[in-house]
């Protein structure tokens, strides 16, 4: 693939949340009552700009996840992370922006 293919991958950590009956944005807890990071990546049809923590984007899976943290990713290492879907224009509260970095430090 030459250069002109190629284009700029991001990895990005992230919590899935849930929308709480208010429609305020909670992160999701599994089976096991825990909160865990994931990982992600920009890919070649990704819709949407990245703005920064806090953002809200969809898997390919329709998951709603928190961005907790974005880095760059060399283009040729882009398969070892699963591709999301979109970037979405909504932003978690302060709050549990917080509480997801406070996890994301654990996980790292």
């Amino acid at each position: 693939m030459g250069k002109k293919d190629q284009y700029k991958v991001l990895k990005l950590y992230g919590i899935p949340v849930d929308a709480d009956p208010s429609g305020n944005y909670q992160l999701r807890a599994d089976a096991n009552d825990q909160i865990k990071v994931h990982s992600w990546r920009i890919g070649k049809h990704t819709k949407g700009k990245y703005t920064g923590p806090g953002q809200l984007m969809l898997t390919e899976n329709n998951l709603t996840v928190v961005i907790l943290k974005a880095e760059p990713m060399a283009f040729k290492d882009r398969h070892q992370e699963v591709p999301m879907q979109r970037f979405l224009t909504v932003q978690v509260t302060d709050e549990v922006l917080a509480r997801g970095l406070g996890l994301l430090k654990e996980f790292l």
